[in-house]
């Protein structure tokens, strides 16, 4: 008899992680996830308040076998902190969690990092299993082993690696999130095509005309692109540092806005802000220049005067003062570390072979941000 789903393998140096997937199979991923688990005598599960109907219906199937101890967070980035996954871990203990328990995250990427983070620090580690149910969580965020949640000088300063028992996807979870918030959430797909796998440009292309009909291809579009990566560089402090593409003006924009401009859309801006930089700097082609603004184009992003002139420009030169990637390479003060682009497909190589970072002014990209917050997307 075929199986309801599919299963692949993630590399992430010498551990391999099984990521199951299907559409519709949520009762047979659930009792995938009980096998994989074994002995499990509970599970906490860690649940984005936004997709109960989804959640109550995991869990129902979970309970037939073991106690469930459901924990409801909102996916905000005001709650992506130390305090949150304090919470979950006192959550856990009080609820009688034991080592042989398991950790189940089931949402975006906030509530993935913020139960990542709490599984990794509960008893010293702890089961954890992924139930990623956005684009952002599925294609791109379990395609990683950084948990990390944000401090008060920026996004995703504290956090550790952490290898998952298992990822499974519902593709059928993804097919409710709002139109508007599924393509600005493919960014990550855009970026993947961007930078390492520019082959795939028409087949993401496809799939953007109607992203719920086309799922697979994008699960297979993030996991093509960036897999080989983080299966030779697991903690992403090498050539997987490509993927922090558009991250580094994104994450400011992200941080300084609360959460009001979402992760996708961030990052959407900060690549063309990434691909501006390196027009002005490194000599990016116009027609790679023209590249990002036309797949960013497809992703439904709202007018760029409207959602970032808004932006308090102090506080985004804070933030990006204190990204996460200081440390990688030389930098001086008043200096930020930056995925750039020679050309789609090859990023400008690093100082002295190190990690493809180059470091820019704060002020050049502040230069480059208020050209694109006044005309981020007209024609190229």
């Amino acid at each position: 008899m075929r199986s309801p789903y599919e299963e692949l393998g993630l590399a992430f140096g010498d551990a391999m992680v099984p990521y199951l997937y299907g559409t519709d199979c949520t009762p047979a991923l659930a009792a995938a996830v009980l096998d994989r688990l074994g002995d499990v005598d509970a599970i906490l599960l860690v649940l984005d308040d936004g997709v109960r109907g989804h959640a109550d219906a995991v869990a129902a199937e979970l309970a037939r076998r073991v106690r469930v101890e459901p924990v409801a967070v909102e996916a905000a980035e005001r709650h992506k902190t130390l305090p949150t996954v304090q919470h979950l871990l006192e959550t856990a203990v009080a609820r009688g969690l034991t080592r042989r328990s398991a950790v189940v995250a089931m949402g975006g990427g906030t509530v993935g990092n913020l139960a990542g983070l709490a599984a990794a620090l509960l008893f010293r580690g702890t089961r954890l299993v992924h139930l990623p149910t956005t684009p952002v969580a599925a294609f791109d965020a379990t395609v990683s082993l950084k948990q990390g949640v944000n401090l008060s000088a920026g996004k995703n300063l504290a956090g550790t690696y952490f290898v998952p028992a298992l990822i499974a996807c519902d593709l059928a979870w993804l097919s409710t999130v709002p139109r508007h918030d599924m393509l600005t959430g493919l960014a990550e797909m855009v970026k993947n095509v961007l930078v390492a796998a520019p082959g795939l440009e028409p087949k993401l292309v496809r799939a953007l005309e109607e992203p719920r009909l086309a799922l697979r291809a994008l699960l297979e579009i993030g996991v093509e692109a960036k897999a080989p990566y983080v299966a030779a560089d697991p903690r992403e402090r090498g050539g997987a540092l490509i993927f922090e593409y558009g991250h580094t003006a994104g994450h400011a924009v992200e941080f300084v806005s609360g959460g009001a401009i979402r992760h996708g859309e961030a990052v959407a801006w900060g690549m063309l802000v990434a691909a501006e930089v390196a027009r002005r700097r490194h000599g990016l082609a116009a027609d790679d220049v023209a590249a990002h603004h036309r797949l960013v184009s497809r992703l439904d992003l709202p007018d760029a005067a409207t959602r970032l002139d808004g932006l308090g420009r102090d506080a985004i030169r804070a933030a990006l003062a204190a990204d996460n990637k200081r440390g990688y390479g030389p930098c001086a003060p008043g200096e930020v570390l930056m995925v750039l682009l020679d050309s789609v497909g090859r990023t400008v190589p690093g100082p002295a072979g190190g990690p493809p970072l180059v470091p820019v002014p704060i002020e050049a990209v502040m230069d480059a941000f208020e050209t694109v917050a006044m005309n981020a997307l007209e024609a190229v």
